[in-house]
């Protein structure tokens, strides 16, 4: 079945023919629905997701303390409390407002970065077919998720594969889900936890799930000018896959880096000493102007083929995996994400001599080899 064609179902999507260095070909979509209106996607973009969008809510919180009467902000504090204990939606899934997902927000931002998406041929989402998709780079902002949480008919991705994004969650960190404002931002958006329990939960029940595998670690080792992934020995998402035979895409969004000034030198050895035992990151990092708010680098996702798994009729989940096919399928998704990027590399802009590193997990260091789920 021929997929749809976007410019066909919106007046605001535009796609070109793109080529790659190794022959292949793809098309590239991007939209245009605010391309007279430059203020509003600086204030959208600037106010969702600047670089101190992590402590947002715990301002206004305080605004909040200062000027309501303390029996009326202690009150709405302990609810709101209470809410984090009662409500947690990033278990299940189940908060993401589909009317929300709608709303061209999201593609106010992709146009801030005049984002493209870049889908080749042969890539196909089938509906009765599961899928993992990988997200890379993290960058201080993973905006390469942007194109999976809309659910806007003027989204390219939305309008190709619209059963596809309906049935998608995107994992996040677990320490995303305790900051205020960030915690709502996120599960409205369909987001849940990065964990394995939560991510096996939507695939049991016939979902896809999206991953932002180098995590906080790849976030950390974020540096301008250069593409770093942290993948080697991290094999968990695979076993994954394997278990509920979800076919793996890896993904990658050239420039992301550059969205942020990043200085990886300042105060590196406790930095780095949080990611490593406490899962925190705190990148030293700020944006355009030195305001907090993102630079405006062209940013091109680019989508690789999904990569078949392994799969056995009535196989139960619970049972290990063989090591063996682990390995050679981890190997077969890290070749594909370094074809993705030498192919197009080019078509981002991108100089011939520039490369994409591949990081070894700190966990994998420890554990001598890959990540053991438990």
């Amino acid at each position: 079945m021929p997929k749809p064609d976007p410019t066909a179902q919106s007046p605001f999507i535009i796609k070109s023919r793109v080529l790659a260095a190794d022959g292949k070909k793809a098309t590239l979509y991007r939209t245009n629905m605010y391309q007279n209106a430059p203020i509003t996607k600086f204030f959208i973009t600037s106010i969702l997701l600047n670089c101190w969008v992590f402590i947002q809510g715990l301002g206004l919180m305080w605004l909040l303390w200062c000027i309501l009467p303390r029996w009326l902000s202690s009150s709405i504090f302990g609810i709101y409390a209470v809410s984090y204990i009662v409500h947690r939606p990033q278990d299940t899934g189940k908060g993401r407002w589909g009317w929300l997902m709608k709303r061209p927000s999201i593609l106010a931002i992709m146009e801030y970065f005049a984002m493209g998406v870049l889908v080749e041929d042969g890539v196909d989402f089938q509906p009765d077919r599961q899928y993992l998709i990988g997200l890379h780079p993290h960058a201080a902002h993973c905006f390469g998720s942007l194109p999976f949480s809309s659910l806007s008919e003027h989204n390219p991705l939305f309008a190709l594969f619209p059963e596809f994004l309906n049935k998608l969650r995107l994992g996040g960190a677990t320490v995303l889900f305790y900051l205020p404002f960030i915690r709502e931002m996120l599960y409205t958006s369909g987001w849940v936890l990065a964990s394995r329990k939560v991510l096996e939960k939507q695939l049991a029940r016939g979902g896809n799930v999206g991953l932002i595998i180098g995590g906080e670690a790849e976030s950390i080792a974020s540096e301008n000018l250069k593409d770093k992934v942290v993948i080697e020995g991290r094999k968990g998402f695979v076993r994954l896959a394997l278990r509920y035979g979800a076919e793996l895409v890896p993904t990658y969004t050239f420039y992301l880096n550059e969205t942020f000034h990043f200085d990886p030198s300042l105060a590196a050895a406790p930095r780095h000493w949080l990611q490593r035992n406490l899962k925190v990151c705190l990148p030293v990092l700020w944006g355009l102007c030195y305001t907090p708010a993102p630079r405006p680098a062209v940013l091109l996702l680019a989508i690789g083929q999904p990569i078949p798994v392994p799969t056995r009729p009535g196989r139960d989940p619970s049972e290990p995996v063989d090591e063996a096919v682990v390995d050679r399928i981890h190997a077969q998704y890290v070749s594909e994400l370094q074809r993705l990027f030498e192919a197009y590399k080019s078509a981002a802009g991108y100089a011939p001599h520039r490369k994409l590193e591949i990081l070894r997990a700190p966990e994998a260091d420890k554990e001598g080899g890959g990540r053991r789920e438990k």
